[in-house]
């Protein structure tokens, strides 16, 4: 069966269309999950992609009063991949944290529609969001921390870093901030550029070539994200997988 494409997550305002912000389309079959956190309790979610195959993957969290959601995303696959990941602080003095980690080679097309809504008083939110990107391979994402009205006293912050190893790469960021109420501190912010030469060079120094330096820097952006993946076994994977990649 031909699946039909479709963009899994968009920004639906005019002006990103023009900028084009919009147009990577996917054909995979959608994966779909709803997941809860209880008032009161903290949940940590992990959402891994090593696939060969092209994959669409939608999530969407919500969160209770007083309670902490922790959400761990680290794409590492072959195929092209598209993720949206909406929570939804629904409850007073909730709070989320986001991390995630990518990583674009080949003619990958990556897309990335994360969202955090933050309707309750209090709430606290954090998007720390890591790549890299090679060869041919062509990124979007869209980062949005959403002040609802009612959210009085809510605290955000979103930092996406995206190193670039190739010209040939496409990249496009979009770090957004919606705000409905007054008494709100929120923060974005996006890092691009290639890796840092004094550091290459320090390392090259120390004994290693050109590559094996690359390899070290991506490495040390990824681990901290990584570490945080509790299956020992899946993290090894992970590693393994980047380090050839990079290799």
């Amino acid at each position: 069966m031909i699946m039909e494409e479709k963009i899994l997550g968009e920004i639906p305002l005019r002006t990103w269309h023009w900028l084009n912000v919009n147009e990577l389309k996917t054909s995979a079959q959608l994966e779909e999950k709803i997941l809860d956190v209880p008032d009161g309790e903290t949940k940590t979610f992990s959402d891994v992609n090593l696939s060969e195959e092209n994959v669409a993957r939608q999530i969407k969290i919500s969160v209770g009063k007083g309670a902490r959601v922790e959400f761990i995303s680290a794409d590492l696959g072959r195929g092209d991949y598209s993720s949206d990941v909406e929570i939804d602080l629904r409850g007073d003095d909730s709070s989320a944290d986001f991390e995630a980690v990518y990583f674009g080679d080949g003619k990958r097309k990556l897309d990335f529609n994360y969202v955090i809504r933050q309707r309750g008083k209090r709430t606290q939110a954090t998007m720390n969001v890591r790549g890299a990107l090679t060869d041919k391979s062509d990124k979007i994402f869209r980062g949005t921390l959403d002040f609802q009205r009612g959210a009085k006293n809510s605290t955000g912050r979103e930092l996406e870093e995206v190193i670039i190893l190739s010209s040939g790469t496409r990249n496009r960021s979009v770090p957004l901030m919606l705000a409905a109420e007054d008494e709100v501190d929120g923060h974005h912010a996006v890092s691009v550029g290639r890796l840092d030469e004094e550091k290459i060079f320090y390392l090259m120094s120390r004994g290693l070539d050109k590559s094996e330096a690359e390899r070290l820097i991506v490495e040390a952006a990824f681990n901290p994200v990584m570490e945080r993946i509790s299956d020992e076994a899946l993290r090894e994977e992970l590693s393994e997988n980047l380090q050839r990649r990079l290799g």
